[in-house]
């Protein structure tokens, strides 16, 4: 009886033995098809993304701030022949966020504000603006209701016009009881920096970041675009339709890889913030993904798991009708991968970052994390 007790253990764990080893080999990568130096792999890596999810826009890879790879695929307009190249220009949607929270730090640092500070301090009349904080509209978590529901994003939209707009809207929820992704939330956002700084919006990126950072090549109107990258989808050109007003704070940067670059090496050098500030920025206080793999901090995902290798990680990814871009900066290592594309998909862009900086971490790479 001993004996085949004994035996069934042995074939158990000789079992889960061979599973670990097909989970690993089968389940995984570690990007042993690809040769050369560290660019050639990069390289090689993305020439077969480019066919498999018609990857079409630039994509930057960096160590300590300073370019690896950048390469531009397929074309910036389709209909002209014109390339995507470095110097490209792309909307980069949701990756605007980042903006919004570092003005709101440099203003908290100026004394000017406070993120425990309710919003009724700078918007008057707002419905529960007493129990909503700049916190939780930093985190996704105040419970505002979608603006974009509300009104017609076609038409122009003054800020003063959102604001009365919102104050006739009941929240949806408890303040900070939840996560719940709000592009309103960071537009209000928008509001209280030019309530705070005396500024437009607009002016103040321009004067306090796009300036400090060397940003010659961003903007917030497709306007002032000099090398503006058409929108597609599957490579069929789309009709822009929502107004550019109606992206205030967290949706209507436009820019290029390098500058992206340039504005993540800014925050790293800490020409933007302290150091203090910056890490309250990239802390995770609220669970924004599955099993908390990611937490949200003020306009990043945060992440120190496996999905990141078990390495420091803020990311942020953005969509709009014909554009997808991310940014992954895994801070200790000071690798950062930057995706700007002008054909949107079903392709994962924060798994595309994640999957570039494997390669240039020498890490494995699990299938399952495509899907993050």
């Amino acid at each position: 009886m001993k004996k085949s007790v004994m035996w069934t253990f042995m074939t158990l764990g000789v079992f889960l033995l061979l599973l670990i080893a097909a989970l690993i080999t089968y389940g995984s990568t570690m990007h042993s098809d690809l040769s050369g130096n560290l660019q050639q792999k990069l390289g090689a890596f993305m020439d077969k993304k480019k066919v498999e999810n018609q990857f079409n826009g630039v994509v930057l890879v960096a160590k300590d701030g300073k370019v690896l790879f950048e390469k531009g695929y397929g074309f910036a307009n389709s209909e002209e022949g014109i390339p995507d190249r470095s110097d490209t220009e792309f909307r980069i949607a949701s990756l605007t966020k980042s903006f919004t929270a570092v003005s709101i730090l440099q203003l908290e640092n100026q004394g000017k504000l406070k993120t425990t500070d309710p919003i009724s301090k700078y918007i008057a009349n707002f419905p529960n603006g007493n129990k909503i904080t700049i916190h939780e509209l930093l985190t996704h978590s105040s419970g505002i209701a979608d603006h974009l529901k509300l009104t017609d994003t076609t038409k122009p939209i003054t800020m003063s016009a959102f604001i009365d707009l919102m104050r006739k809207h009941k929240l949806e929820f408890n303040p900070g009881s939840k996560y719940k992704y709000s592009n309103t939330g960071y537009m209000i956002l928008a509001d209280i920096i030019e309530v705070v700084s005396g500024e437009n919006y607009g002016t103040y990126f321009q004067e306090h970041i796009f300036t400090p950072a060397g940003m010659h090549h961003t903007y917030l109107r497709k306007a002032d675009a000099k090398n503006f990258a058409v929108g597609y989808e599957n490579m069929r050109k789309i009709v822009e339709r929502d107004d550019e007003s109606q992206l205030a704070g967290y949706g209507d940067i436009i820019s290029t890889a390098g500058d992206l670059l340039k504005y993540n090496n800014a925050i790293h050098n800490d020409k933007l913030l302290p150091p203090s500030k910056i890490e309250k920025m990239e802390t995770g206080y609220i669970d924004s993904a599955s099993w908390g793999i990611f937490k949200y901090g003020y306009g990043w995902n945060v992440a120190d798991n496996f999905i990141s290798f078990g390495r420091p990680l803020v990311e942020h990814n953005g969509s709009l009708p014909g554009y997808k871009s991310d940014l992954a900066d895994f801070v200790n290592d000071r690798v950062t991968v930057i995706i700007l594309s002008n054909n949107q998909g079903t392709w994962n862009t924060g798994a595309l970052s994640r999957e570039l900086a494997s390669i240039t971490l020498g890490k494995r790479f699990w299938y399952f994390q495509k899907n993050f």
